[in-house]
């Protein structure tokens, strides 16, 4: 099994999708967020119960995900961790990207992101790097939901976190055309 940071916006966009336990647990990876991310993700969108056309912001909860195991929380640990942190910091102005890019890059270990530049600056620092819809393609793979279902998690994920694939980035038309869009 391969190790996979989280960071901010692949948190937001996996909770988003409903099925955030389920990824996680049938991917079989070892998923760590830094205590950075864990800080910034704190709430993520969804329908007011008094009027489900509107948007309302509620707490992410990743204590069921870290009670089952299925998420580690992780901080720098190394001299070398701290000070990639610190010039990431300084560079990225993120601390949950930065926090998650340095310990990845010392460990070994794979990101998800789906920031531009975040991606960018860990192909420059040899880090793996994989994309919400990466890990979606790889959770229906493995799955196999119905068409309807998979729509509505991508739905999810577009609605709530905000994401979509832009055109011409991998799996771009898959994610269109499995929204049903």
């Amino acid at each position: 099994m391969r190790a996979v940071i989280l960071d901010a916006c692949g948190t937001l966009n996996l909770v988003a999708s409903g099925q955030f336990t389920s990824i996680l647990s049938v991917l079989r990876h070892d998923w760590y967020i830094p205590v950075a991310v864990e800080q910034e993700t704190q709430t993520y969108r969804q329908p007011d119960p008094e009027d489900p056309e509107q948007l309302v912001k509620v707490p992410i909860d990743l204590a069921p995900a870290i009670s089952q195991g299925l998420l580690k929380r992780c901080a720098c640990e190394t001299d070398e961790e701290t000070a990639l942190y610190v010039q990431l910091a300084a560079r990225i102005g993120d601390d949950g990207e930065s926090m998650g890019l340095a310990i990845a890059r010392c460990r070994g270990w794979a990101v998800l992101t789906d920031d531009k530049k975040a991606r960018r600056i860990a192909t420059e620092l040899g880090v793996e790097v994989l994309g919400t819809a990466e890990i979606l393609r790889a959770w229906v793979e493995t799955v196999h939901p119905l068409a309807a279902e998979l729509a509505l998690v991508l739905q999810a994920i577009e609605r709530f976190a905000n994401y979509r694939p832009k055109p011409g980035t991998p799996l771009a038309d898959w994610w269109r055309k499995s929204t049903g869009y």
